[in-house]
Parts: C-alpha cells; sequence; structure tokens
C-alpha cells in the first residue's frame, strides 16, 4: 500500500481498510513476534501482559507517509514508531474511555 493511498483512505473516511492491508497485517504480525506479544508500556513497569495491537506512535491520520515505517526521525534522534501494547495501554495512548485527560478547575473557572 503506497502512502498515496493511505491519503485517499483517510480522505474517505475508510482508514480501517490500512488495518486489514496485507502489507500493515504482515509489519505487524513481526513487531509483536520481535517483541514476543508482550506490551511494552506494561513490561516498562516491570508487568508482563499481551500485546493485542500495535501503536503508531505517529499517528497515520496526521504522519501518512510512515504508516509502515518501525521507525521516525526528530531532531537528529531516531525513536520506534510501532509499538506493541495492551488493550489498556493502547486506550491510554489515544486518551479514550476512563483514560481521558480531565479538565482541572481553577479559579478562573469559579
Amino acid at each position: 500500500m503506497t502512502t498515496q493511498e493511505i491519503i485517499e483512505l483517510i480522505k474517505i473516511d475508510k482508514l480501517y481498510q490500512f488495518y486489514k492491508s496485507k502489507e500493515w497485517m504482515s509489519l505487524k504480525n513481526e513487531v509483536l513476534k520481535e517483541h514476543h506479544n508482550e506490551c511494552v508500556w506494561c513490561k516498562q513497569q516491570g508487568i508482563i501482559k499481551k500485546a493485542v495491537t500495535v501503536h503508531h506512535v505517529q499517528f497515520v491520520k496526521k504522519h501518512p507517509y510512515l504508516a509502515l515505517s518501525r521507525y521516525y526521525t526528530y531532531k537528529g534522534k531516531t525513536y520506534e514508531n510501532l509499538l506493541p501494547l495492551c488493550h489498556d495501554c493502547h486506550d491510554k495512548a489515544h486518551g479514550r474511555f476512563q483514560y481521558k485527560k480531565k479538565e482541572q478547575w481553577n479559579e478562573e473557572k469559579w
């Protein structure tokens, strides 16, 4: 799948087709296997939990050219772009459900 094809899927709101593509499925399985199907964020905390998905650090909608890239470079340093995560950590990464940032109250709100 090319970057242009991914951009087109984003435009027509059908990015889910990218996540079903053979290129993504193959890369996802490779990343999971390399990390022994373990969530990297849980592992950093000393917890072993099964990874169920691979998270794009650089979101596909914002950086479609990195959709199939394992790494990205920022200010001359190279970072992992694809991280195997458990369901809870993936929700945290996207700020979903109970992990949404809560609005803080301050004196100006009163």
